[in-house]
């Protein structure tokens, strides 16, 4: 009777375990886990049995729980091959490189089939890729532009019906040359951490509006922050804006970007910022810019190679001191978004459409003209780029901007057109 009782409990334990080793080599990994969890007050701590719990549960996700389930499996079995292999496997999905490794090499060393070998391989490969860290990078470009403005001041076409304005206040026309510079440092400290520094200058020469020459040059440093699927990226901004040579704004700032790839051809942006802007000479239009968004990029299938891309932003500005002009101009809540695609008809060149759309609403009333200002802000953009040569891009670029406010002085048109050449440092 007490053979006949011990014998129960041993059958019923073959039959789970040899059930649970068929869904796993099935791949049925969900099935075999929902086993797994219906027997496992009754087996757990049986060798046999939680080496195919613990598979099944870090084929089902549950990764901690299957490595919970394998180390027991060693710690009675030290020499069992195939739950330090699958161990490895489980150390490697949660991120711990040294010790999926160890493991890794440990059984590569028992000379196991070549298959298993290729496998192993594999993973050895991606950990490398994983663990090593990148040399330095330099980045750095110059670029030659010459283009027509349509509207150099962003004023309206005709003369308005309050205020009588200028010739020179009206929206003018002029040719100009444009310069930009870029010099960016990117130094990896560790396989997933990066130190970022950057430096852009942005310089434009009217040909007879000297006015309205203008020098933007901006600095950056920020720390990267990055895994398998997600980045984490901090930023501090310096920048300043002379016009006419003479300082006009100086912006400081800081901004945050998370970054999750979604799926193989699929990539999400979640970023905010704050600024702080100050004007040389207008003092009253001083303020503290927040701004928060989501882009969305979806790699898709077919001829060109479309990348879609959309996104949204709304963001607030409070001037540093309250007026009757700081409320009618610069207090203010925006809002917006933008949508285009960069194609590629054929290798090295692309060409990306995008509209953006941005709406002002002003918390103040006008002192002119009694009422509260709202702007609506659209802009067609049409970017092409063409590499010739690695270190030589071929530039072009037209855009369409019109605003249209309930306050006619900040009612325009603008296009500009330019052409121009980009020169790679390498």
């Amino acid at each position: 009777m007490v053979v006949s009782l011990l014998w129960l409990p041993l059958s019923a334990s073959a039959s789970v375990i040899n059930e649970l080793s068929v869904l796993v080599e099935q791949g049925k990994s969900k099935q075999a886990y929902q086993l797994s969890l219906e027997h496992i007050e009754a087996f757990e701590g049986d060798p046999a049995f939680d080496l195919q719990y613990g598979t099944a549960a870090i084929d089902s996700g549950e990764v901690s729980e299957g490595i919970f389930a394998l180390e027991r499996v060693l710690f009675f079995e030290p020499n069992n091959a195939i739950a330090t292999l699958e161990l490895a496997r489980g150390y490697y999905l949660l991120g711990q490189y040294e010790k999926a490794e160890l493991l890794f090499k440990q059984v590569q060393r028992l000379d196991p089939p070549i298959i298993v070998q290729n496998r192993i391989q594999q993973y050895l490969s991606l950990i490398d890729n994983k663990t090593s860290i990148p040399p330095t990078k330099f980045t750095n470009f110059i670029e030659l532009w010459a283009g027509y403005d349509s509207n150099i001041n962003s004023g309206p076409g005709d003369q308005t019906t309050v205020v009588t304005l200028s010739d020179n206040a009206l929206g003018r026309s002029d040719p100009y040359q444009q310069l930009r510079v870029g010099a960016n440092i990117d130094h990896a400290y560790r396989a997933d951490r990066s130190l970022m520094f950057g430096m852009n200058a942005d310089l434009r020469y009217y040909e007879s509006e000297d006015e309205q020459n203008y020098r933007n040059i901006s600095f950056n440093a920020g720390h990267l922050w990055k895994n398998d699927t997600e980045q984490y990226l901090l930023n501090f901004v310096l920048q300043n804006y002379n016009l006419d040579n003479d300082d006009y704004r100086t912006l400081s700032g800081i901004n945050g970007v998370w970054s999750k790839q979604l799926s193989n051809n699929s990539l999400m942006k979640l970023f905010a910022g704050a600024n702080s802007l100050s004007y040389d000479t207008q003092a009253w239009k001083d303020a503290k810019q927040i701004n928060v968004g989501a882009n969305y990029l979806l790699a898709g299938e077919g001829s060109w190679s479309p990348l879609y891309f959309a996104g949204a932003f709304v963001g607030v500005e409070d001037p540093e001191t309250p007026g009757i002009l700081a409320d009618g101009q610069v207090d203010r809540v925006f809002f917006g978004g933008n949508l285009g695609v960069q194609l590629t008809p054929f290798k090295d060149l692309n060409i990306t459409p995008a509209l953006t759309y941005q709406v002002s609403k002003y918390a103040g009333v006008d002192w002119i003209y009694n009422i509260k200002r709202k702007d609506d802000f659209a802009m067609f953009n049409l970017n092409l780029e063409w590499v010739l040569k690695p270190s030589w891009t071929l530039l072009a670029n037209y855009s369409f901007t019109k605003a249209g406010s309930n306050i006619e002085l900040y009612d325009y048109d603008r296009e500009q057109v330019m052409l121009g050449m980009r020169y790679n440092f390498k």
